[in-house]
């Protein structure tokens, strides 16, 4: 579609202030913006080009890959939170490290290795990982108490030869791409004490990938883990958001699926020489309103109201796992002094509902071909960028491969643009330290969640306890428990309500609708949750919803929720007990801090934020929740 007036004097300010060529030299504005604590950490921007200037560097990363293999590692452990394992995550779900052989490959037999991401502290996720190699292996997991299984005290020769078949073939990479990220540590912790009740040798099964001076480095250093540089140059300037795809992160995946089909150097050379040619940086900085990037940063500023954007992206099939990579490039990155850009997946709202705007609104379409071909037009009221990426039609893994990390840098350069349109600090997320912080302190309790027990005003209905921001509920009131629902729908109908005056003023409007739940919900929870919210946000209000994962999204776009737009309702989930570990020992207390800590910083800064307690686990809220949900809709159905 044609330009808008905003897009347009977007468009010209950065030709007229050479904003691409600052990024490249790493000066001016964007190399403030692109600083943290003084340190520039702009090494992102041409890492690329520096790897295929080395002539050694990238196949170093090969033979690294090989050798892997030809230990006899078949699965891969990925252990990190946010940008450090988000790239992962997107390879895995595009089919490039699920461990299944390519029949075309010349041996696909048996040389795939198959890569699980850890993002999460509750005991669930890591047993959720043990089924699955135990399945992969046909092994039979213990029938007895599962929280004994790999305790010093009851170990028995049986137990022992369990774990050395389950873990014989597996290697768990821990990452940090921050100093003060603690979950990889606790996952290391409960594996190092697997492969010592396996009798096998920590050098040979664990890797860590870190900053120099990190928590997580001080734990490799301890346990003399074999450790790797994130950059292959050594160097510290490559925020976690943009790890891919010149760090290790996206590096050392690409090239254990690559060198599965061929063992043949010079494969991850081509894949990144084709990203990079596909991306040109160059037309970026000769010729900007040329550049799709650059005109998709321009159209999200031009559709922004005071520096907010809600952008809702439809990706091509079969690349929606794209998104969620987005969401914490974008609202880690922009998130910040009630400005920046809010990712949605693609969402119908409903144009008649109480607080449906258009204002910092945008839909991006991306298409896997032309402009011409997408024969796409804008719907009535909307706001629509068509974002042409033919290379996503590729169907050859390779090609696929390089489409991907062109996409990576493409978003990348987006990202550093609307910053600097809008002066917005794109390096560094000092919001989330808060909530870290409240963490570590709560975690030293035997039971975090009892710090909250005598919190007012709280509203109890059975198993679930609402825990409501303190003006929203009139203090001293007793609440019966058929008020749990309207005590949440009546902040709904407030916030959809606000005024046109109080807009302008305070920014005070719902712009979407936030619930998340904290821990490993299973299928059934997950599917009852996405229809409640969707119809309770895009048809009744006529908002975006969010439905995140905690703790991943903590990282990955808290810093966006704590600091950024701040039109949001937000509703958190935790339920006070969960699965009980496989093998070894894990338990819930970190996952429990962080709900409450992140909870308590919310409500901190200003954020509407409601935590929802259940009293037993997540699968035995079923019906509670549905209930919940149901009277929140019937309610806000009311005139």
């Amino acid at each position: 579609m044609a330009a808008g007036r905003g897009e347009q004097s977007a468009l010209r300010r950065l030709i007229e202030e050479d904003a691409v060529g600052q990024l490249r030299r790493r000066g001016g504005l964007m190399a403030a913006l692109g600083s943290e604590d003084g340190a520039l950490k702009l090494d992102w921007v041409e890492a690329v080009a520096r790897l295929l200037a080395d002539p050694t560097g990238l196949e170093e990363v090969e033979a690294e890959a090989c050798a892997i293999r030809e230990r006899g590692i078949r699965h891969i452990i990925w252990a990190g939170m946010g940008g450090s394992v988000l790239t992962v995550r997107v390879l895995c779900q595009l089919g490039f490290c699920n461990g299944q052989n390519d029949p075309e490959a010349p041996d696909p037999k048996g040389e795939a290795v198959a890569i699980y991401p850890l993002d999460s502290t509750d005991p669930a996720a890591l047993n959720a990982i043990v089924r699955a190699i135990a399945a992969a292996k046909h092994l039979a997991l213990p029938t007895h108490s599962p929280a004994a299984m790999g305790g010093p005290e009851s170990e028995t020769p049986a137990e022992a030869a369990f774990l050395h078949a389950l873990l014989h073939d597996v290697m768990m990479i821990g990452v940090s791409m921050g100093m003060t990220s603690e979950e990889p540590i606790t996952h290391l912790t409960w594996f190092t004490g697997l492969l010592a009740q396996a009798g096998l040798r920590l050098a040979e099964h664990l890797v860590v990938m870190t900053l120099p001076g990190s928590y997580l480095d001080a734990f490799a250093q301890e346990h003399q883990a074999p450790r790797r540089p994130l950059q292959l140059d050594g160097g510290t300037g490559t925020g976690g958001r943009m790890s891919a795809p010149g760090t290790r992160v996206f590096l050392l995946p690409a090239a254990l699926y690559l060198t599965g089909h061929d063992t043949a150097p010079g494969q991850l050379r081509a894949v990144l020489q084709r990203a990079w040619d596909e991306y040109d940086l160059d037309l970026a900085a000769a010729r900007p309103a040329d550049h799709p990037f650059v005109r998709l940063a321009a159209a999200i500023s031009g559709a922004s109201s005071d520096g907010a954007c809600r952008v809702l992206v439809r990706m091509p099939e079969g690349w929606g796992g794209f998104v969620p990579w987005l969401e914490q490039l974008m609202e880690e990155s922009l998130g910040k002094g009630g400005q920046g850009v809010v990712i949605f997946d693609d969402q119908t709202l409903n144009r008649s509902a109480l607080a449906y705007r258009e204002d910092g609104l945008l839909r991006v379409q991306v298409v896997a071909g032309t402009l011409q071909a997408a024969g796409t037009q804008p719907l009535a009221h909307d706001r629509l960028f068509i974002l042409s990426q033919p290379a996503l039609a590729a169907t050859q893994p390779h090609d696929r491969l390089a489409a991907l990390a062109a996409n990576f840098l493409g978003w990348q350069l987006s990202m550093a643009i609307y910053g600097y349109l809008h002066r917005i600090p794109f390096a560094g997320q000092p919001a989330v330290e808060n909530y870290k912080a409240r963490a570590r302190a709560l975690r030293a309790q035997p039971d975090p969640l009892l710090s909250v027990a005598e919190w007012r005003p709280a509203i109890r209905d059975g198993d679930l306890t609402l825990l409501a921001p303190a003006e929203t509920i009139p203090s001293g009131q007793e609440e019966p428990a058929s008020l749990l629902a309207s005590a949440f729908t009546s902040v709904l109908r407030a916030a959809a309500a606000t005024g046109d005056a109080d807009r302008r003023s305070e920014r005070r409007f719902l712009g979407y609708l936030d619930v998340t739940i904290n821990g490993q919900a299973p299928a059934s929870v997950l599917s009852l949750l996405d229809e409640h919210v969707h119809a309770l946000g895009n048809t009744l209000l006529g908002v975006p919803v969010k439905l995140r994962r905690a703790p991943a999204a903590y990282h990955s776009t808290e810093q966006s929720e704590m600091d950024g737009p701040r039109d949001l309702v937000s509703l958190r989930l935790v339920a006070r007990d969960s699965e009980a570990c496989l093998v070894g020992s894990y338990t819930n207390r970190f996952l429990h801090a962080q709900a409450v800590s992140t909870w308590q910083a919310m409500l901190e800064a200003g954020r509407i934020c409601f935590l929802l307690v259940i009293g037993g686990t997540l699968a035995d809220a079923l019906e509670p929740l549905a209930d919940f949900f149901t009277r929140v809709q019937a309610d806000l159905g009311q005139p």
